[in-house]
């Protein structure tokens, strides 16, 4: 795919002017939100963007003369330097917030650490980090904690370190917005805390990329720490009352302090509650709800001597937002970074003897492409289209134990690409019109796929496959397949039933 496809041309006004063309530039975190949308824009300025990913079955579509993929995990420091060598600046947008509360805190620490001793070694002349804004006090939260101690540790390293503080960031896709589009959709009554009305600087996706873009290309600077945020600052009950309002909603709160349980553990039972609705795991809800009894604004503005723009308020960056989800310009999700610990391999890599095959066949009257227009469709809004109780009982189920559930839905919703999370499986390989290949993410005692297969049968005649493909862990594996092969039988079944007719309408 070609970057400029995916470019929103965040950075057209930027007051700063690109470094010579072909500058090396790392970018960190490539398949993170923001760092998807920041190499389209480095790309567009001119540069040669290395893009880090920490595994090499993770699907990388843009592809450019300047731009180069990298496989290198900062936890393991000896990957780094081939990722590091020839660089002259480095965006660190790394953070382990999927990670267990009591495990991200040290990871965060050792990768910046690991990717100091590479900078030093390779001899980098900047490094662009994004931290987050909050006090430096007691109440403030370990999530806003770990990332203060990676700033300072990068600050420790040979090169000029920009870190930039930023509170909750609002785009299409990002976690917080995320986060407060579900929470105003399916709670008109909002349990509130006393310690939850803190004041917040609120700043738009593209806002933040300008900032990033800009810093690099600003000559002379200093290691130094600079907060970013938008114009307004905002308690946090009057964000979420404005952010319904765009939705054309209205957020009611009642007040739970009379509850005898500790704020922490509040957090953590609401976030378990809210993951049955919203699309965030546990742990990222959880670590944003705790975030919240600690104000997170700038207690400078120097940034704007140093690089001055106007940046947009929070109405208008939520309204672009909802505008770019009905446009389906949604590029990046930060459900695009797949679950930490899962393993990648693709299906093709493994023994044909270790898998499990259940495979069902339809002939449908009509050409392949108007039965794949229906099947990428899948998922999301429109459902699994057969049997969506028993999908939807699935999703419950996965919830309950950790996993990710069904409504993490989709990006965009006719559009598929390679790498793209679907509820709880993920686009392994689509070829147009020919194959849909969706990896699970489910919790269950193996690893599963679900594979649409499309082949022409004669007389403009389509033979649609469905194949699913499951590797069993030791035991329960094939219990738990064995448990549910009528189900899949019934299901299946009526899945290419459904689309037989629905392919046959005008």
């Amino acid at each position: 795919m070609d970057p400029e496809t995916v470019n929103y041309h965040y950075c057209d006004d930027l007051p700063t002017a690109p470094l010579p063309k072909g500058t090396k530039v790392l970018v960190t975190g490539a398949n993170g939100y923001v760092g998807h949308r920041l190499i389209p824009e480095l790309v567009a300025r001119g540069y040669h963007v290395k893009c880090m990913l920490r595994d090499s079955t993770i699907p990388w579509l843009l592809v450019h003369p300047r731009i180069e993929p990298v496989y290198a995990d900062c936890l393991q420091g000896d990957q780094l330097l081939p990722a590091l060598e020839g660089v002259e600046a480095a965006y660190y947008l790394i953070h382990s917030m999927r990670q267990k509360e009591d495990r991200f805190r040290a990871m965060d620490l050792q990768a910046a650490k690991n990717f100091n001793e590479a900078v030093n070694a390779c001899g980098v002349k900047k490094v662009i980090y994004l931290g987050g804004l909050g006090e430096t006090d007691e109440r403030m939260s370990d999530h806003l904690r770990s990332r203060q101690e990676v700033g300072h540790t990068l600050a420790e390293s040979s090169a000029i370190v920009i870190r930039l503080r930023a509170g909750i960031i609002i785009g299409t896709g990002s976690a917080s917005y995320e986060l407060l589009k579900s929470l105003v959709q399916h709670h008109r009554f909002i349990p509130f805390l006393p310690e939850f009305n803190s004041q917040c600087q609120p700043i738009a996706v593209r806002d933040v990329v300008k900032y990033l873009v800009g810093m690099l290309e600003t000559p002379g600077l200093s290691s130094r720490m600079y907060p970013i945020g938008g114009r307004e600052v905002l308690t946090y009950k009057i964000l979420v009352q404005r952010f319904a309002r765009s939705l054309n909603r209205r957020a009611h709160f009642f007040e739970v302090s009379w509850v005898p349980i500790p704020v922490s553990w509040m957090c953590r039972i609401f976030a378990y509650w809210l993951n049955f609705f919203v699309s965030v795991p546990v742990n990222i809800v959880s670590l944003l709800l705790n975030s919240l009894k600690t104000d997170v604004v700038c207690g400078n503005e120097d940034i704007r001597k140093t690089l001055p723009f106007e940046t947009v308020d929070f109405d208008t960056s939520v309204k672009w937002a909802l505008e770019k989800e009905k446009r389906s310009q949604v590029y990046s999700h930060w459900g695009g970074a797949p679950p930490e610990g899962m393993d990648l391999m693709p299906l093709s890599e493994y023994e044909a003897s270790e898998v499990i095959h259940e495979e069902h066949q339809r002939d449908i009257p009509v050409s392949p492409e108007k039965v794949f227009q229906i099947i990428r469709r899948i998922g999301g809004d429109y459902g699994w289209v057969h049997a969506n109780t028993l999908w939807k009982i699935r999703g419950v189920v996965d919830k309950m134990l950790g996993g990710v559930g069904l409504n993490r839905g989709r990006r965009d919703p006719d559009e598929l690409k390679a790498g793209d999370a679907v509820d709880f499986w993920r686009v392994e390989k689509i070829e147009l019109n020919k194959e849909l290949l969706l990896r699970g993410e489910l919790l269950n005692p193996g690893l599963s796929w679900l594979q649409f297969k499309l082949e022409p049968s004669g007389n403009s005649h389509t033979r649609l496959t469905l194949k699913a493909h499951f590797i069993p862990f030791p035991f329960w594996g094939k219990v738990y397949w064995g448990a549910m092969s009528k189900f899949h039988n019934y299901i299946f079944t009526g899945m290419l039933d459904y689309f037989y007719n629905e392919s046959l309408k005008p």
